[in-house]
């Protein structure tokens, strides 16, 4: 049986300690650089998730030093027990970051293959002098920006989708991932509810955060309706018929606004881990 007898050296000792502990930065780098979706997580959760590797190094970095002459035969299953264990940890982690681990489904990734046919609408057919303008970026977004103005009794810009025939009713709601400039934007659906033999608007606010990309849950049960700015309380949106989707601005802040859209999506439950 062969004694790993350079685990007697102090130097050595402390040396694979410090390889040992490193492991979790790395592991946190990895998980900051990651760029796709991040589901909510509980704090909890978070907790779990960022003391359990730091705990796993540290005791393997305790055993290492204070660790004599160990034959290979017992020093194996050690750090096969350890490897696991960080695996564990990291692929949970990781699990809750990636798409895969969120039940999304595709609404638009505003290219021409979505077959949307989007339009602006501006408040001009009410009288409005609000501007807005639609336009596709090379990286595969879309930017939507122009000026709000509130004379004329206007002080909307919005886009929206052609007519589209989408049974949303088994989703939970919309996920959009957008860069925006603080300001609050309006996500509009419209189904085959009417009021006065008119089409109903169903819409839900999003907050944006300047100049940074975020994703946003939009759930169906936070959809109000409306017509022409007439609240209609009695209204509820039946996701099963969806005709029509869009995106608007119109806080009552004159002055220019400016949101980038990556996707839409729709989204469900987090997928149970297997």
């Amino acid at each position: 049986m062969v004694h790993m007898k350079y685990l007697r050296y102090p130097a050595v000792k402390v040396t694979l300690a410090l390889c040992i502990g490193a492991l979790p930065l790395a592991w946190l780098a990895d998980g900051l650089s990651f760029e796709g979706p991040r589901p909510e997580v509980g704090p909890w959760t978070l907790l779990v998730l960022m003391s359990g590797p730091l705990l796993v190094s540290a005791a393997l970095s305790l055993a290492v030093l204070h660790l004599p002459a160990v034959d290979t035969a017992s020093l194996r299953p050690i750090i096969v027990g350890a490897s696991g264990l960080m695996l564990v940890f990291s692929s949970d982690a990781k699990a809750a970051d990636e798409p895969s681990m969120m039940k999304t489904n595709l609404i638009t990734g505003f290219d021409d293959k979505d077959g949307l046919d989007w339009k602006v609408v501006n408040d001009g057919v009410m009288g409005g002098l609000s501007e807005g303008k639609l336009t596709p970026n090379q990286d595969g977004t879309v930017m939507f920006n122009g000026m709000l103005s509130l004379e004329n009794n206007g002080g909307f810009s919005s886009f929206r989708s052609g007519a589209v025939n989408l049974d949303l009713s088994s989703r939970r709601g919309l996920l959009l991932r957008v860069k925006g400039d603080g300001r609050k934007y309006q996500v509009r659906l419209a189904t085959d509810a009417l009021f006065r033999g008119m089409e109903v608007s169903f819409s839900a606010e999003f907050t944006t955060i300047k100049d940074q990309w975020i994703e946003v849950k939009v759930p169906f049960d936070s959809f109000k309706g409306s017509f022409r700015g007439l609240e209609l309380p009695k209204e509820r949106l039946d996701a099963s018929k969806v005709r029509r989707l869009g995106i608007l601005v119109g806080d009552k802040k004159q002055g220019r606004f400016a949101l980038e859209l990556d996707f839409i999506h729709t989204y469900n439950e987090t997928a149970p881990k297997t």
